[in-house]
């Protein structure tokens, strides 16, 4: 786990600039239908340990911080594996967060999930468009922006890992980047109104308060298996995001997506393996309005829709006790370390 510190001023001014001269590869189509994640190479040559190396390697030498990696849990024990790494483009995430200090820090940072299954080893990301559509809450003036940004991100792994480039979409499929309700009742609607606060810091700075969630959970949590993955700072927005994942928790998601709206990965041992991406979890400590110190965290019903909603709502009403319990849990450990 690795804390890292941007001090990159609020860059809007030049984002308008910057996206007007964006190259036709680099731009995105405001309502287009989109997965929520992205593959980019198929059969990867190597192991997970030379795949992440190379990718480490290739992501610092252009201009990315290596923020944390975090090996996923082996559903049904299959054999098969996953690793995360959670990448940090300072220029991209000050620019986001600073489009909305309350939203933003939940669309600031990439995900790489390195997986395997029956058909080879790939890697594939978080797509960026409709996460920042979705977090920015339909906000067009940064849908170009977050498609150059997957172009680069494309291009970088593309460089440092062997195999066959791909880029087909996978997961849910939208045309907006609000979420609905699920049959009118469950977990939906603008992205702000799901972020639940859930402590308001009396004393200390938002560098203080991160810090604080992040050795809170320095040690597994007890139901979930939550453990710190990263700790990023943008001082510049006072923002401190803390990332945690673990097992059971992943597992038990991967086991409930399967294949999603796959047919063809629904016959693979453990499939699930391609949402791996979804993790981890975002804590954000952040200053509203008011100058208060926040800490809060999405929804988390809501937060399984945005990465796991093609489980279909069968799967989600079977698994409706889940989210509430990581919510809990989360917000005892983390509520501990603030108040001892």
């Amino acid at each position: 786990m690795k804390i890292h510190d941007s001090r990159t001023g609020a860059a809007l001014v030049i984002a308008v600039a910057f996206l007007a001269s964006l190259p036709l590869a680099g731009r995105a189509v405001s309502g287009e239908s989109y997965g929520v994640y992205q593959f980019v190479v198929r059969q990867a040559e190597g192991s997970i340990d030379e795949i992440s190396a190379a990718i480490s390697d290739a992501a610092v030498n252009s201009g990315w911080i290596v923020s944390g990696t975090a090996d996923s849990g082996d559903p049904d024990n299959c054999g098969f594996k996953s690793r995360v790494m959670v990448l940090y483009d300072m220029k991209y995430a000050d620019i986001i967060v600073g489009a909305n200090v309350e939203t933003g820090p939940y669309a600031a940072l990439d995900r790489v999930n390195i997986f395997q299954d029956e058909e080879g080893t790939h890697v594939s990301v978080v797509n960026p468009v409709p996460l920042t559509r979705t977090v920015l809450m339909d906000d067009t003036k940064y849908i170009d922006l977050s498609a150059k940004h997957l172009a680069d991100l494309s291009a970088m792994i593309q460089s440092a890992v062997k195999g066959t480039a791909n880029s087909a979409q996978y997961g849910e499929f939208r045309t907006a980047g609000k979420i609905e309700k699920t049959m009118g009742v469950v977990a939906g609607g603008d992205f702000n109104m799901l972020i639940k606060q859930k402590y308001k810091v009396s004393k200390g700075t938002v560098m203080e308060a991160g810090k604080a969630i992040g050795l809170g959970f320095r040690e597994k949590t007890r139901t979930w298996g939550l453990k710190t993955v990263y700790e990023v700072h943008v001082p510049a927005h006072k923002v401190y995001i803390v990332g945690v994942s673990g097992s059971p928790m992943d597992t038990k998601s991967f086991q409930i997506v399967g294949g999603g709206q796959n047919e063809q990965r629904r016959r693979f041992e453990c499939p699930g393996l391609s949402h791996a991406g979804a993790y981890p979890l975002e804590i954000v400590v952040y200053t509203d309005e008011m100058g208060e110190i926040r800490v809060a965290m999405v929804d988390t019903m809501y937060r399984m829709k945005v990465y796991f909603e093609d489980a279909g709502t069968t799967a989600f009403m079977k698994n409706m006790k889940m989210p509430g319990s990581i919510e809990k849990e989360v917000e005892k450990y983390m509520k501990k370390q603030l108040e001892d």
